[in-house]
């Protein structure tokens, strides 16, 4: 990913026999909205922040793979090869954080944010994949 992205891709959760709920980019499904800004794009994977609008269920993993950028590490909507190949550079979990959350206080409405930086163990998959690779950062 070069850009920034917008992701409007209505989500449909589905239930499996064996009760494990999988979501799917679905036109019956529920409105959703994703905006994907990449900050630092190399050879193989972009570092992307990404400021959900609606807020469901597996958003940024589907609407990810949805534009051909699957999550790092994840097994339920990532590819396979992907996740293989990110784990040689010591990625164990799926690369997902939340960097910040707002939300309206429940007493008086002002804005309440939480940030909380990078994980040390995604920090070092990412210093790992830029050793190894020509990167670009935004």
């Amino acid at each position: 990913m070069r850009k920034s992205k917008t992701v409007l891709a209505p989500l449909k959760k589905n239930v499996l026999r064996s009760g494990e709920r999988m979501v799917r980019v679905d036109p019956e499904g529920k409105e959703a909205e994703s905006h994907f800004h990449p900050q630092i794009a190399c050879e193989s994977a972009t570092l992307a922040e990404v400021e959900i609008i609606t807020g469901r269920t597996h958003q940024i993993r589907v609407h990810g793979n949805h534009i051909d950028h699957p999550l790092a590490g994840d097994e339920r909507y990532g590819d396979p090869d992907f996740n293989q190949q990110m784990g040689k550079l010591g990625l164990k979990r799926l690369f997902l954080h939340a960097q910040q959350l707002n939300f309206p206080h429940p007493n008086d409405g002002t804005t309440v944010r939480l940030e909380a930086p990078l994980p040390d163990a995604l920090t070092r998959v990412l210093t790992q994949l830029q050793e190894q690779e020509s990167c670009r950062h935004f």
